[in-house]
């Protein structure tokens, strides 16, 4: 949230930020009829780790909302 002023008064403006993810997952419902895949854990992992090209990151891909609504289920990492 930020805020503004404008002649002497506040005012907070609130931003809605959508990660590219979440894009991407609108994007391809608007786009086209979802194909059911079966994936194991470790390509989804190996997929993120390409995209995003360092540990952290895709660990944070992959635990993302977007990723748990895409796969409908929610992944967690520990440690």
């Amino acid at each position: 949230m930020t805020k503004t002023q404008r002649g002497g008064q506040v005012a907070k403006v609130a931003r809605q930020v959508k990660g590219t993810a979440g894009r991407a997952v609108a994007k391809a419902k608007a786009s086209r009829p979802v194909r059911k895949v079966q994936v194991t854990l470790g390509d989804l992992i190996a997929a993120a780790f390409d995209v995003a090209g360092e540990t952290k990151a895709a660990a944070k891909l992959v635990s993302s909302r977007a990723m748990a609504e895409a796969t409908g289920k929610q992944i967690v990492f520990v440690g």
